[in-house]
């Protein structure tokens, strides 16, 4: 993966913050913006995937009798393993 060079402007507390954390990991300044980068990304992704299962949901909501059955076969699965 080819990389690029990324030049931002911060408020001096934020830089000193990322000073701080990058040194209690042992990594590089770029190291540490770059977890920052994906953590930020996974989380956004997760709530992407977050809304639109709940938006299915709202869609298509399940139906009573279906989670039952469900919660039945749940019951008989755990009372054979215990």
């Amino acid at each position: 993966m080819s990389k690029l060079r990324l030049t931002v402007t911060i408020p001096h507390e934020e830089y000193e913050r990322i000073e701080e954390e990058k040194k209690k990991k042992g990594i590089s300044r770029s190291a540490f913006v770059q977890e920052i980068i994906k953590f930020f990304f996974t989380k956004e992704d997760e709530q992407f995937k977050i809304k639109k299962y709940i938006d299915g949901y709202k869609r298509i909501p399940e139906k009573i009798n279906y989670i039952a059955q469900l919660e039945q076969v749940q019951f008989e699965t755990l009372d054979k393993e215990f």
